[in-house]
């Protein structure tokens, strides 16, 4: 009799209790009250290859999964930080563990703190993405007709001759330098009244005073139209931008010339002393 009973409980002393009575599935967590970020610990047996672990929220929506494979004890471990993908409500969650056809559940408190902005807070100051687009394309259209207000006269003006012509001198703008409205004031360079009209009459006794009027090409009673024409024409003759082989120096006499001759105060008080060259 004793050896039959010894027969029974061989099994016993040979398996560990765990796995002739054991579950086939555990679960447990550390915690049941999680803050936004803390950290889940989850840990559990199951006699299976795997374990999906998921957390559902108080709607029974998943908002946490990850499939587990148990170590060599049949033993499963993780962590889960509580708010990870966005939990946005407060309430009572579930860790689920489904192994094989057994599925476990624990319970736990959520709480996802202050609503910073809650949706009742910025609905009236959401901005959709089909609005933004509106708002850029209006954007766009005001910022362009601006630049076409503005640039009206150029956008409008009629070509000339030569626009339309193929010239060389349109590489260095040798157009827009020698064509210009000049004024009755205009003058190659800087121009600064660098002459007095007490000056003439030292340079006279210096016998440096220059004859202007043989610089310009002209003579003593040449007009104050004949003067400014002569100046232009000699501009664009001799201005350096224009002609290689002339000298700053040359350009300079005739500026000089053309600043005494073009001022009625200077040029009266220069011909005093002009006739008597």
């Amino acid at each position: 009799m004793k050896k039959i009973y010894f027969v029974l409980l061989l099994p016993i002393l040979i398996f560990p209790i765990s796995n002739v009575f054991g579950d086939e599935l555990t679960l447990n967590i550390d915690k049941t009250l999680y803050e936004k970020s803390d950290f889940i610990s989850v840990w559990g047996y199951t006699n299976f290859d795997s374990v999906f672990i998921s957390v559902r929220d108080s709607d029974g929506k998943n908002v946490w999964n990850e499939s587990l494979n148990p170590d060599d004890e049949n033993k499963f471990s993780t962590l889960i930080i509580a708010g990870i993908g966005g939990w946005q409500k407060s309430g009572n969650y579930l860790v689920v563990a489904e192994s094989g056809d057994s599925i476990l559940s624990t319970k736990f408190f959520y709480d996802s703190g202050a609503q910073v902005n809650p949706p009742s807070a910025v609905s009236d100051y959401y901005v959709s993405p089909e609005d933004l687009y509106l708002t850029f394309a209006v954007a766009i259209v005001i910022i362009s007709g601006i630049f076409i207000y503005l640039a009206r006269h150029i956008i409008l003006r009629k070509k000339t001759s030569y626009d339309e012509a193929k010239l060389d001198s349109k590489k260095d703008r040798d157009y827009e330098k020698y064509h210009s409205e000049w004024s009755e004031e205009e003058i190659f360079g800087s121009h600064k009244r660098s002459t007095e009209a007490k000056e003439f009459s030292e340079m006279y006794n210096d016998n440096s005073l220059p004859n202007y009027y043989l610089i310009l090409g002209l003579t003593n009673d040449s007009s104050e139209s004949e003067i400014k024409n002569q100046y232009r024409k000699l501009a664009k003759q001799y201005h350096p931008d224009r002609n290689k082989d002339s000298s700053e120096e040359k350009m300079a006499q005739i500026n000089k010339a053309y600043e005494i001759l073009s001022d009625k105060k200077l040029k009266a008080e220069y011909d005093k002393f002009c006739k008597l060259l």
